[in-house]
């Protein structure tokens, strides 16, 4: 998948350039939230772009910020945005870009109802981040060089007020539109022609990119399978174990597609009824 939405691309290097600067630009909030559905390619696209600009990242997943430790969560984006400060101070002295990516920031600090107790470490770590986006400059009292944090999640009508206002955060949806998704998928699926994608996309309108992705997988896996059973799981595994990898077709068709879909997304509407309250 190598197609990034122009949209997507041009809220993100604004977003770089406006903190970046040696004069942070006065109308740029430290914090740019980009969000919109699951499965939809948000973390992809960010981590394509961060790496078309040569830009230091310092990843921080949702997971990361739960802890048993009062205080680690916050600590540890404190030492991601110090990282990433002293990445943009480069031998030469020419400012390197540099960006703190916090994904599925929602997962760790969203209010998700009464069946989530709110935490301290909740408190700490919204609190972190709004020092940041307030004081961008300074950090446990030590000058630092500014840094752009980019965060991403699903809903982020569940976190703080305050933390997403004006000034603070600017935020930018992801919700790619038929002509977004169809540029994306003929990335996901070289091998076809524009008229067999949106034939492909027409037939599950409203599944996530993810989807499609997890289709070509699906497609591999019964090429592989059939591998497996021309020579055998032992041998395989023997083969495998001595660096030897089979040679499995790459390229699919769109009735190889079409037949294991219908499949894949039942499978889908399993794990969504395993996920509801």
């Amino acid at each position: 998948m190598t197609y990034i939405a122009p949209r997507l691309r041009r809220a993100l290097a604004l977003h770089l350039f406006k903190n970046l600067g040696p004069r942070p630009d006065r109308h740029g909030a430290l914090l740019l939230g980009v969000h919109g559905p699951a499965g939809e390619g948000k973390t992809y696209q960010c981590a394509q772009v961060f790496e078309e600009i040569g830009a230091h990242v310092e990843y921080v997943s949702g997971g990361e910020l739960e802890s048993r430790d009062a205080g680690e969560p916050a600590e540890l984006i404190r030492r991601a945005y110090e990282r990433a400060s002293d990445a943009r101070r480069s031998p030469s002295g020419i400012a390197a870009p540099a960006v703190v990516f916090v994904n599925d920031v929602d997962a760790a600090i969203g209010d998700w109802g009464p069946q989530v107790q709110y935490t301290v470490n909740r408190q700490n770590i919204i609190g972190e981040l709004m020092h940041l986006a307030d004081f961008p400059e300074t950090v446990r009292n030590n000058p630092v060089a500014r840094v752009p944090i980019v965060l991403t999640g699903n809903d982020f009508t569940k976190l703080y007020g305050p933390l997403v206002r004006f000034g603070r955060m600017t935020l930018f949806e992801w919700t790619p539109d038929k002509r977004e998704k169809l540029l994306v998928l003929q990335g996901v699926y070289p091998e076809l022609s524009p008229t067999e994608v949106g034939t492909l996309l027409d037939e599950y309108p409203d599944q996530p990119i993810a989807f499609f992705t997890s289709l070509r997988a699906a497609v591999h896996d019964d090429a592989l399978w059939r591998h497996l059973e021309a020579v055998g799981v032992p041998r395989a595994l023997t083969d495998l174990s001595y660096g030897r990898v089979p040679r499995t077709a790459t390229a699919t068709s769109l009735p190889d597609l079409l037949r294991v879909a219908g499949d894949l997304a039942r499978s889908q509407t399993v794990h969504s009824h395993l996920q509801e309250p």
